[in-house]
């Protein structure tokens, strides 16, 4: 048996950062979610692709329920969603802890339709730990910093 890499952080480029506003903003004032695609750089995730995914909750402002299609991508990947209530800023609530079955998860606060807070969370032995999201180094004199982040 080996240990499994776990990263350091995620790393998410503007084009994608883009791309996942669309579906939120698309979407609002229902959750919106999906994948995004990433690729193993060092100790750190980045993020390559994104495929958005229909909501089909029965409250779908309150929650994000879908099927996974031929188009969600292999691992390594992060689920994400939306929350658009004040009620659940910018963390995992106790029903995302219960139903996401991937080890990633991604949680955009949108609730406005425009993404607010970018917090990810990893799956550990008893409970989620927060992992950092930042930016990608457009240029080679920019430095990656941490996309913003509600408490």
């Amino acid at each position: 048996m080996y240990a499994v890499r776990r990263p350091s952080a995620l790393v998410v480029p503007e084009a994608v950062r883009a791309a996942v506003a669309d579906t939120v903003r698309a979407a609002h004032p229902r959750e919106a979610g999906g994948f995004l695609g990433c690729e193993r750089r060092d100790d750190r995730l980045y993020a390559t692709t994104h495929v958005a995914l229909d909501n089909e909750a029965e409250m779908p402002r309150r929650r994000f329920v879908s099927t996974a299609t031929d188009a969600v991508p292999p691992s390594p990947r992060v689920f994400y969603h939306s929350h658009t209530s004040a009620s659940t800023p910018s963390g995992l609530t106790g029903v995302d802890r219960r139903n996401i079955p991937d080890s990633l998860a991604l949680v955009v606060f949108a609730p406005h339709g425009d993404p607010y807070s970018y917090r990810l969370f990893r799956r550990a032995l008893f409970n989620w730990q927060e992992v950092p999201v930042e930016t990608a180094a457009e240029t080679a004199a920019a430095g990656r910093e941490r996309l913003p982040r509600l408490v």
